[in-house]
């Protein structure tokens, strides 16, 4: 496209997974967009920016963007999909922008503006069992032509970008790592009689281990109820295991282990947990374990770090990029590693302390400046524009 000197570059956001309401959808992809969208402006103050969503308040949340929205139904699926491929190409080719940015994995085929689009991981490739087929098939078509088409792909990990290298021998030097923040909320450390009243108001028990995500297979939750359960046996662990977040699908083993490990009085479902009271959640529990299969960076474990809570997580995928040497890494197959970790942290006092002290050292490298930077960055490579004089912060 043709600019003309002292006009800047117009960039369209496709940001219709950025959701204000509660449920597994407004979870990982979402909060990624929602702390970018209020770090961009300033990261990219080079280019004027379209942000289409009809996510409720989203005009109230972001400054200095051009909010767009629809009339379609773009919270459901099939919705979506027709309004990227058809509405929003046609807005692109209108509208006559500078460059594109995809915020989850697809572009509209029709599309001949200048590209970047974001992969945060490549489960349905990976573990494609866990996705329904039509959703299995979009994603994979879909991502796999706009990493064929776009200038610059953003993953959010060192683990995606090599997933991207290696399943679909895309040249690494045209993809760039835009790694998550932590919200300075979660380093604020609450008052314990304040804690004491949301234990008491979420009618949570004294001891209690805290796992957060979406209940989805990779997430690998009858691993930790078996883990759970071998970790009572072994001594007599006095903790509640609590289960946070969204139901999502094929959950059903998660009942059946509970019935057959004798956890029904031990395991506590709260639903959904709102960003905002997540640093209570944190901070009320005295572990946090995370032993996912497979996570495109994982943000709940580096979350559970800056509150100053110790953290056990798996020792594959990105999430050992993302906790460092402040976690215990165990193998998410192994249950009796996951319960063995959960013993040592709840017996040793000394190496609690240790991890509380280095998991919030760790979890300040991580700002939502930087990955707004990252992301800014990315535009300029797409369309060769020079990098301004002030230099991006680096991941150490």
């Amino acid at each position: 496209m043709h600019m003309m000197q002292g006009v800047l570059p117009r960039a369209a956001l496709n940001a219709q997974l950025f959701r204000m309401n509660e449920g597994y959808r407004s979870a990982g992809i979402s909060r990624y967009t929602y702390h970018l969208l209020r770090e961009l402006p300033r990261a990219a103050s080079d280019f004027e920016l379209d942000v289409y969503s009809t996510a409720a308040q989203a005009s109230q949340l972001f400054s200095n963007i051009t909010l767009r929205t629809t009339r379609l139904p773009v919270h459901k699926p099939l919705a979506r999909i027709l309004w990227e491929q058809t509405l929003f190409a046609w807005n692109l080719f209108q509208k006559n922008y500078a460059l594109l940015h995809s915020l989850a994995y697809v572009l509209p085929l029709l599309n001949a503006t200048p590209s970047v689009v974001t992969v945060y991981d490549l489960s349905f490739i990976i573990y494609p069992e866990y996705f329904r087929p039509f959703q299995r098939l979009y994603l994979r078509f879909g991502t796999h032509t706009a990493i064929q088409r776009a200038r610059r792909i953003i993953t959010i990990s060192e683990s995606t970008k090599r997933d991207i290298v290696h399943l679909s021998q895309c040249d690494p030097a045209k993809i760039d790592v835009a790694l998550p923040g932590v919200s300075s909320d979660f380093f604020q450390m609450i008052d314990p009689i304040e804690i004491e009243k949301f234990r008491r108001a979420r009618g949570l028990p004294e001891h209690f281990i805290l796992f957060l995500g979406t209940r989805e297979p990779r997430k690998n939750i009858p691993s930790l109820l078996r883990a759970f359960a071998l970790a009572k046996q072994k001594i007599k662990l006095p903790h509640s295991l609590v289960l946070a977040g969204g139901r999502g699908w094929m959950d059903e083993p998660i009942t059946r282990v509970i019935v057959e490990n004798n956890l029904q009085s031990d395991v506590l479902f709260p639903g959904f947990v709102a960003e905002a009271e997540l640093p209570y959640w944190f901070q009320a529990a005295e572990c946090f374990v995370y032993p996912s299969q497979y996570e495109g960076f994982g943000m709940p474990p580096l979350e559970a770090l800056a509150s100053g809570t110790p953290v056990i997580t798996s020792n594959v995928s990105s999430l050992p990029e993302a906790v460092g040497d402040a976690a215990l890494l165990v193998d998410p197959k192994s249950s009796m590693e996951i319960a063995d970790a959960l013993v040592r942290v709840w017996t040793d006092k000394t190496l609690r302390q240790e991890m509380k002290a280095r998991g919030v050292r760790h979890a300040r490298q991580f700002t939502w400046t930087r990955t707004a930077q990252n992301t800014a960055q990315s535009y300029r490579l797409a369309l060769g524009l020079p990098q301004p004089a002030t230099a991006i912060t680096q991941f150490p």
